[in-house]
C-alpha cells in the first residue's frame, strides 16, 4: 500500500507541476542560487557599519548568547501555540478525507507531510541564519564564510525546534491554555537569561550562533537535545489528530490560493482562523469619548467597538512587535544599519492588527455605500481610534529604546509616536490598496501587458506598503548620524508632512483612481 500511496502522490505532483527533469531542477536551482546569492552578497556589501570596538565585541561575547537565544526561545513559543492550535501540519483535503480513511497506517501518510515541514523549516532557518551571519561578518571579527555556516546551522536548528515542539504538542493534546502558560514560561526565562540572572532555554543555540568568531563544544549539547526532539517528532508523527488536520486542510487551500492571489486582507484572516484567533465576546473596559452625536463621533464608536474586541493574544503579539521594532532601533543607534529592515516590518505587521476596524469597513463596501458620505471621509475617521489605540505601544518602544540607549530618551520620547503610526501607515496602504468600489463607473478590461510588466506591477504593488512603513526608520538613521535636538525636530517634521500626504492620499484616492480609469477609457474609445 505504499508503494500506491507514493505512486498517487507523485501522479499529483506531476499533474500540477509538469513533467520535469531532473538536469532541468538542478539548473533552476544553480540559477536561483546564483541570482539570489550574488543579490545577498552585494547589499551586504552596501552596509558599511564600523567594525566592533573590542568593549563591543566582549559585550557580544557576553550577552550574545541570551539575545539570540531570544529567537530560539520564541520559536519554541510558537511551536506551543501551533500544536495546541492543531498544527504544524496542514495536509491536502483528500489525503484527509481518503488516506487516513483507508485501511493503511496512519504514520505512512502522515510521515511525509511532517518531514517536509521540517524539511522547509530547517531550509528557511538556514537561509536567514546565513544571511544574518554574513551581515554579522561586517562588524565582528571573523570569516564571512564561517560567519555564514554558524549563521545557517543555528537558524536550521530553531526552524526544526518549532516544528518538533509543535509536533509534540499536538500528539501530547496539551490544551490552549497550558501551552501559552509553559510559552510565556519559556519567554520569561529567556528573558531572566538576558538579564543576567539564570541560563536560558535558548543560550545553547545562541551561542552556536556565535561561532563565526570563537568556538564552544559545549554549544553541541544544544544541537544534540533539538535533533533528539526532530527525532521524537518524526516518531510520533502517526498519533497526529484527525479533527485539527481536516479543519486545517480546508483553511491551507483557501490560504494559498489567497498567497497566489496576493489577497493579503484573506491571508490575514485564515492565518487568524488557523491559530484559533477569535473576538472576545465580552468586550475589554475601553473608555472612549462619547462625542457631540455628530456622523464622526458614530464611526469613532465604532472603531472603539471593534478594538475592545481584541483577543489577548493579539495585543499579546502587538507587545512583542513593538518590543522587536525598539530593539532593532537601539541596535541601528549602535550601529547596526541592516536592523532597520526588522523594524520596518515589525511596524508594518504591528500595523495589520491594529487597522482592524479599517479593515472590517474594507471588507463590507455595501454597508459603506449605504451612508451619505464619501467613502474617503468614512475611511480617514476609521483611522483615528487605531492611531489613539497604538499610543500605549509607541510608550512601550520609547522605553524600551530608552533603557537601551539612554542618550537617545528625548528622541525616543518625540519621536516614539510619529514612527509608529508612519509604520502603521504602511499597513494602512496595504488594505487599503485593493479596496472594492461598487459604486465605480464600469471600466473596460485592460488590454493584455507583457509578463514583465505584468511582473513589475505585482511586485511594485506588494513591496511598496513595506516601503512606506520603512520611511518610518530614516529618523532612527538621522539620530544615529547626528544625535542633536535639530535633527529630532526636522525628523518629527517631515514624519508629520508624510503622515499628512498619506491621510490626504486615503481621503482622496477613490477619486484619483476615478479620474486615471475615465482617462484610461477616453483612450480606449479614441484609438
Amino acid at each position: 500500500m505504499s508503494s500506491v500511496l507514493q505512486a498517487m502522490r507523485r501522479t499529483r505532483r506531476v499533474r500540477r507541476l509538469g513533467e520535469l527533469e531532473w538536469f532541468e531542477v538542478a539548473y533552476r536551482v544553480y540559477l536561483a542560487a546564483l541570482v539570489g546569492g550574488g543579490l545577498i552578497l552585494w547589499l551586504s556589501s552596501l552596509v558599511t557599519d564600523e567594525p566592533a570596538t573590542a568593549e563591543e565585541i566582549a559585550n557580544v561575547t557576553t550577552h550574545g548568547p541570551a539575545v539570540l537565544g531570544a529567537f530560539v526561545a520564541l520559536s519554541i513559543a510558537l511551536g506551543l501555540r501551533s500544536g495546541s492550535d492543531g498544527g504544524p501540519v496542514a495536509l491536502e483535503g483528500a489525503d484527509v478525507r481518503h488516506l487516513l480513511l483507508a485501511p493503511i497506517s496512519r504514520r505512512s501518510v502522515l510521515i511525509q507531510p511532517v518531514v517536509q515541514r521540517l524539511r522547509t523549516m530547517a531550509l528557511g532557518g538556514a537561509l536567514v541564519g546565513a544571511v544574518a551571519g554574513q551581515l554579522a561578518a561586517r562588524r565582528l571579527p571573523g570569516s564571512g564564510p564561517a560567519w555564514a555556516a554558524a549563521g545557517a546551522l543555528a537558524g536550521a536548528a530553531t526552524g526544526l525546534l518549532f516544528v518538533a515542539v509543535a509536533v509534540l504538542t499536538h500528539v501530547l493534546r496539551t490544551p490552549r491554555w497550558a501551552a501559552t502558560a509553559i510559552a510565556a514560561l519559556v519567554l520569561a526565562m529567556q528573558a531572566g537569561a538576558i538579564a543576567g540572572w539564570w541560563p536560558g532555554p535558548g543560550d545553547g543555540i545562541g551561542s552556536l550562533a556565535l561561532w563565526g568568531m570563537r568556538q564552544d563544544p559545549v554549544d553541541l549539547i544544544s544541537l544534540v537535545v533539538a535533533l533528539a526532539l526532530v527525532a521524537a517528532a518524526v516518531v510520533v508523527a502517526g498519533r497526529l489528530r484527525l479533527e485539527p488536520l481536516v479543519r486545517r486542510a480546508d483553511l491551507v487551500s483557501q490560504l494559498r490560493f489567497a498567497v497566489t492571489m496576493q489577497d493579503l486582507r484573506t491571508v490575514v484572516l485564515l492565518r487568524r482562523e488557523l491559530r484559533g484567533e477569535r473576538p472576545r465576546h465580552r468586550p475589554w473596559r475601553l473608555t472612549a469619548p462619547l462625542g457631540n452625536g455628530r456622523h464622526g463621533s458614530v464611526v469613532w464608536q465604532r472603531g472603539w467597538r471593534g478594538l475592545s474586541r481584541y483577543p489577548l493574544a493579539r495585543l499579546a503579539r502587538m507587545a512583542m512587535l513593538t518590543v522587536a521594532a525598539a530593539i532593532a532601533a537601539v541596535a541601528t543607534l549602535r550601529g547596526t544599519t541592516p536592523a532597520l529592515a526588522v523594524m520596518a516590518m515589525a511596524l508594518y505587521l504591528l500595523g495589520l492588527d491594529a487597522l482592524e476596524p479599517l479593515s472590517q469597513e474594507v471588507d463590507h463596501p455595501d454597508q459603506t455605500d449605504c451612508v451619505p458620505h464619501d467613502r474617503g471621509w468614512i475611511l480617514v475617521r476609521h483611522i483615528a481610534a487605531p492611531a489613539v489605540a497604538l499610543v500605549p505601544f509607541a510608550l512601550l518602544g520609547a522605553a524600551i529604546v530608552a533603557v537601551g540607549e539612554r542618550p537617545a530618551w528625548a528622541g525616543a520620547l518625540l519621536l516614539a509616536l510619529p514612527i509608529t503610526w508612519l509604520g502603521a501607515g504602511g499597513a494602512a496602504v496595504s488594505v487599503l490598496r485593493d479596496a472594492p468600489d461598487p459604486l465605480a463607473p464600469p471600466v473596460a478590461s485592460s488590454a493584455a501587458v507583457p509578463p514583465e510588466f505584468a511582473g513589475f506591477t505585482s511586485t511594485f504593488r506588494m513591496v511598496w506598503p513595506i516601503a512606506v512603513s520603512a520611511l518610518a526608520t530614516i529618523p532612527v538613521l538621522a539620530l544615529r548620524e547626528l544625535p542633536t535636538a535639530g535633527t529630532a525636530v526636522r525628523a518629527m517634521a517631515g514624519l508629520a508632512l508624510v503622515l499628512i500626504a498619506l491621510v490626504f492620499w486615503v481621503r482622496r484616492r477613490d477619486e484619483w483612481r476615478r479620474r486615471w480609469q475615465g482617462f484610461l477609457e477616453a483612450g480606449r474609445r479614441a484609438t
